[in-house]
């Protein structure tokens, strides 16, 4: 499966998960900030922490919550849900881009994403996943059954995904 087919998926499963969630009866939203570290070297790291702190310096609203969580070989929750959107940047702040070098291939990336889903999967509310990580995908191929696999259990979950490039918009070289 291509890394566009498996980006497009990504996307119609958002639009979908929003199109069928009730609304989120509690003031504000419940956004998860993932960055796949696993996936990214030290470069797009740096990208993607940047970005998710722009993302909440200037997107978030003040009574959204906002939990941080990252990707290397398991899963880690740098923030909870809170609304202490200092709190969120200060744990943003604190990933030091290094140690992984783009070593998730499409498998592995969907093993992040179901993690990071199963996190979120006890809270009754809609959430949002912001998840960053290259849009290249090394070495192709999935199992459509893993992509099954993870899209149902965010639809189950009731958390809808967002994938941004942690490589961020690139212009081409002339």
């Amino acid at each position: 499966m291509s890394t566009t087919r498996l980006i497009c998926s990504l996307s119609v499963l958002s639009v979908v998960l929003f199109a069928q969630s009730p609304p989120n009866p509690a003031p504000g939203r419940l956004l998860c900030v993932f960055l796949d570290i696993n996936a990214m070297d030290a470069t797009q790291q740096a990208t993607a922490r940047d970005n998710a702190i722009q993302f909440v310096q200037q997107q978030a609203q003040p009574s959204d919550r906002i939990a941080v969580m990252t990707y290397t070989s398991q899963l880690n929750v740098l923030e909870d849900f809170t609304a202490d959107h200092d709190r969120t940047l200060a744990s943003l702040r604190m990933i030091m881009p290094g140690g992984a070098a783009g070593a998730g291939g499409t498998a592995a990336r969907l093993r992040a994403i179901r993690a990071a889903v199963e996190a979120l999967s006890p809270l009754p509310d809609r959430k949002v996943m912001i998840y960053f990580s290259p849009a290249a995908l090394p070495g192709g191929g999935t199992n459509a059954e893993d992509l099954r696999d993870t899209v149902n259990a965010a639809v189950r979950a009731n958390v809808a995904i967002y994938s941004v490039d942690s490589g961020g918009l690139v212009a081409p070289r002339q």
